[in-house]
């Protein structure tokens, strides 16, 4: 092979690993795209157009109210700096609170038969608790600080946690049990060796699960006696007929949500690379 046909073949490649490439964002635009025109459509009627703001309108006003060109605020909006940060250090705080939680928890029912039947009644009755009818009842417990808005969160989310640890814990089966014990391997080294890798796949489908629940009870947490916050700063906007504004809060959530599971997802795959090539060679 010549020096010019080794420079030559990147070259010849690359148009092959654009074209999927770029079907595949264009097939993923379709339906935001689509979405947009008809938000777009609502904006445009007589009758719903009155509170549903046009997309451009509300993009600008995510901009103004969510960024800004000081850098010695990291370049951040006064409604970013006043709402945004305060409703996310709750709900990151509420939902690593429900994983350590419901991690811990689930390996223990997992693993212990006794104890699984024990407090099955009590965890299925507070799953079925809804969480947002609890609102008073922490604010009466708690006070109407961050942190009852902070432990209804994790009370909502930890249970798909909770739920997927337990029965990837038990889908282990006792065969691998019995290997350790024969060949006398530590306990440590069961829990985080064939325990933790073994139930990790379902703990992960869990926890993406209640990132999303946390977004959403995040708001729901805000929306009585709280001072800033999304939620609290939906009702502003809604009270005050800002509906430019009640919408670029949104749109926010939205991304927030995005962000949040494309981060969540790169953790997952680094995480689980393992089990990928496990399933891979077995497929």
């Amino acid at each position: 092979m010549t020096h010019d046909e080794s420079t030559a073949m990147p070259s010849t490649r690359l148009p092959h690993r654009l074209g999927p490439l770029l079907k595949t964002a264009a097939i993923r635009l379709i339906v935001p795209v689509l979405l947009v025109f008809l938000w777009w459509l609502g904006s445009r009627s007589e009758t719903n157009g009155l509170f549903i703001a046009p997309p451009l309108e509300v993009a600008q006003r995510v901009i103004s109210d969510f960024l800004s060109t000081d850098p010695r605020h990291f370049f951040l909006g006064d409604v970013a700096r006043g709402d945004l940060i305060p409703s996310l250090w709750r709900a990151t705080l509420g939902f690593w609170l429900a994983v350590v939680v419901g991690v811990g928890l689930g390996i223990a029912l997992g693993l212990q038969p006794v104890l699984a039947a024990l407090f099955q009644p009590l965890v299925h009755l507070g799953r079925s608790l809804p969480t947002p009818a609890l609102i008073g009842v922490f604010f009466l417990l708690f006070g109407t600080g961050d942190w009852p808005k902070v432990l209804l969160i994790a009370f909502g989310i930890v249970w798909p946690i909770l739920f997927n640890t337990i029965d990837g814990v038990q889908s282990i089966g006792t065969a691998r049990a019995h290997v350790a014990s024969v060949f006398k391997i530590s306990s440590w080294d069961v829990l985080t060796r064939i325990v933790l890798p073994g139930a990790a796949p379902k703990i992960f489908a869990g926890v993406r699960v209640a990132l999303s629940l946390s977004l959403i009870l995040m708001i729901i947490s805000e929306l009585q006696r709280s001072k800033n916050g999304l939620g609290n700063l939906l009702v502003a906007n809604q009270r005050n007929f800002d509906y430019p504004g009640f919408w670029s809060v949104l749109v926010a959530l939205a991304l927030i949500g995005i962000v949040l599971n494309v981060l969540l997802v790169q953790i997952e795959r680094r995480v689980l690379a393992w089990h990928r090539g496990v399933t891979l060679q077995h497929d």
